[in-house]
Formats: structure tokens, C-alpha cells, sequence
């Protein structure tokens, strides 16, 4: 397992579990809702066991793109899972259960920042080719618009340790932007992280699929932990506001 694996890997294929709010032992995922005498992602808000997580109303998907198996850890494609990870890893333990697999997903049901907000967080294990299917069952499932999904994704054209959001548009040759837009059009959120530059005469394939250089682990843990803190700042403060704070 590479350096983000061993990092950042949380999302496991064991028995998935969801930490209860109030302290109390793990309990099943399967139960997860969001609840709170002030209502849904209200003050005082907490991740609890009282009902099936097919009934969590999030607010907001946040999905990272990869490809699922242990030989992908570390791989520059896998960057977006990798930042899933650290975003699910900075939330409290209260805040956000331990993956279930959903809708062709492993999912995990989350409160976020200061608004509170009810946000699922997933890593489709369709392989990135076919993202779109994970993600357009569960645009479908929730009933959310593009503007209420974020994909959070790896680019080559970008340098390694920059962000970039976008509101919408065109997958950038990136085929699991491709297989999303073919799904569900292309008006959806979109934060890429740049695994860049690609080494001259290198195959785009073999540079993406690989691991990154040991010279570049230390900036890439830090831009890792930079884009989970951009997605927690955008949950926050909206998308408009994300672009003009991260986009060089």
C-alpha cells in the first residue's frame, strides 16, 4: 500500500460500522441518519443509529474519482478518492459513519463545517471508466441537481499541489468526467487536483495509473489535506466563493 493508502485510505471493504454520536460502541451501517432537536443539520447535530441510511437527505454529494483495489493506492488517478479520505478524516467522529457500499458506491453519510450541512460522500467502485453509473444512481436516488453534486478529480494539465473548481463543463478528456456528463449532463460541481505536469513523451495512460515519485509524497500529502479543507471551505461558503479563493 503507497504513502496515501497507508495516509489516508479509510474507506475499508470490512464490516461497515457508524460511530455513534453520543459516545456509545459502533452499531451497523445500514442505520445511519442525521439527527437533532433542531432538525436536520441543525445545532447540536450528530450522526445517529435511529433509521436505515437509505432514508439520509443529504444536502450535497461530495464524490471522489479513482479506481477501487489495493494495487490503485497511491496512483495519481486515485486522487480523488484519496482526498474523500482526508475530508472524511477531518470531520469528528460523530460527524460521519464508516462506509457502506450504496448504489454502486461506498458511501458514507456526513455533517460538515459550520453550516451543519448533510453531505453523502462516496468513491464509486464501478472503475473510473464507468463513474458515471455510480454516480447517476445516486443523482437519481437523492433527487439533487448537478449544482448540489461535486466531483472531485485528478488532472494532468494541471501542476501537482494546485486546485482548480469549476461550476460546469467539459470533461477535459478525462474519461470519468465523460462517463458523469454522459449520465447526468454536465452542469455538476467539479474540483480538480492536479497530479501535473505530464513528463514529455510520457502515455497518458501509464503517467495516471502510476504511483507518484517518492521525491513528490511530501507535496502530495499536503495537497491532499489543502483539497479536503478546500471541499469543507466550499460545503461552507458556496462555489463561487471556492473559485475565487483556490483557483490560480
Amino acid at each position: 500500500m503507497g504513502l496515501l493508502g497507508g495516509l489516508l485510505r479509510l474507506f475499508g471493504r470490512g464490516k461497515p460500522r457508524v460511530v455513534d454520536a453520543n459516545g456509545g460502541a459502533p452499531v451497523p451501517v445500514g442505520t445511519a441518519e442525521v439527527v437533532s432537536t433542531g432538525g436536520v443539520g441543525g445545532k447540536g447535530a450528530g450522526i445517529n443509529s435511529s433509521n436505515d441510511i437509505k432514508k439520509f437527505k443529504p444536502d450535497l454529494l461530495v464524490i471522489g474519482l479513482g479506481n477501487p483495489g489495493a494495487k490503485y493506492d497511491g496512483t495519481r488517478h486515485n486522487v480523488g478518492f484519496d482526498v474523500a479520505d482526508g475530508f472524511c478524516a477531518s470531520l469528528g467522529g460523530g460527524d460521519v459513519t464508516e462506509p457502506g457500499e450504496y448504489c454502486e458506491a461506498m458511501c458514507r453519510a456526513a455533517l460538515c463545517g459550520v453550516s451543519r450541512k448533510s453531505v453523502l460522500v462516496a468513491k464509486p467502485l464501478t472503475y473510473m471508466n464507468l463513474s458515471g453509473d455510480a454516480v447517476g444512481a445516486l443523482v437519481k436516488r437523492y433527487g439533487l441537481g448537478g449544482e448540489r453534486c461535486l466531483i472531485i478529480v485528478d488532472d494532468f494539465q494541471i501542476p501537482l499541489g494546485k486546485l482548480r473548481f469549476r461550476k460546469e463543463g467539459s470533461p477535459g478528456g478525462h474519461n470519468g468526467l465523460k462517463s458523469i456528463s454522459a449520465a447526468i449532463g454536465a452542469g455538476y460541481l467539479r474540483l480538480r487536483v492536479g497530479i501535473g505536469p505530464l513528463p514529455k513523451g510520457a502515455s497518458v495512460i501509464d503517467f495516471v495509473l502510476g504511483a507518484f515519485e517518492e521525491s513528490e509524497r511530501v507535496d502530495v500529502a499536503s495537497m491532499v489535506k489543502a483539497a479536503a479543507e478546500a471541499v469543507a471551505f466550499m460545503i461552507d461558503n458556496g462555489i463561487d466563493a471556492a473559485m475565487n479563493k483556490y483557483n490560480g
